[in-house]
């Protein structure tokens, strides 16, 4: 299953942009009208430019997506930011594989195999992986408990060691 953004994480990101971006013109225009109008523009124009970028990420990581699922199953992926890194992260019966986007800070691959994962929690709008070594790994996605739940279902299916 394939995690992805909707309406509600768009709208967010309108309100977000929009409403600062308004402030500022209006303030800079000393008029409320041009604030409004230009929030609500500058708004809608950054969650449209946001939401091509994904769908290009999206078809960026089909291919990806492709090959991994010659070798094993996939549980579910989706968008995902670590450590404000975004990338493409995926939930395989052999572990949680994080690719980044070519234009980052870091172009580190995460691998972690599901035996060192220890469990997650949800926070916020992330997911938070507990290692077998206490310490943690916060992952931004979009519908973070339903990842919770196939990381928690994957953990359980484990075959005992």
């Amino acid at each position: 299953m394939v995690y992805k953004n909707g309406i509600k994480e768009y709208s967010l990101t309108t309100v977000l942009f929009g409403v600062p971006m308004g402030i500022v013109y209006g303030i800079l225009t000393a008029s409320f009208l041009v604030g409004l109008v230009s929030g609500i523009l500058s708004g809608s124009l950054f969650s449209l430019l946001l939401f091509l970028f994904v769908k290009l990420q999206e078809k960026k990581f089909s291919k990806k997506r492709i090959e991994i699922a010659r070798e094993r199953k996939i549980i579910c992926d989706g968008a995902a930011t670590i450590n404000g890194n975004g990338g493409w992260m995926f939930l395989t019966e052999k572990g949680i594989e994080f690719y980044p986007h070519k234009i980052n800070f870091s172009t580190k691959e995460i691998i972690l195999p599901i035996n060192m994962i220890a469990g997650a929690n949800t926070h916020r709008n992330q997911i938070v992986i507990r290692i077998i070594d206490n310490s943690t790994i916060a992952v931004l996605v979009s519908h973070n408990k339903e990842w919770k739940k196939q990381i928690e279902a994957t953990i359980a299916n484990l075959p005992p060691q």
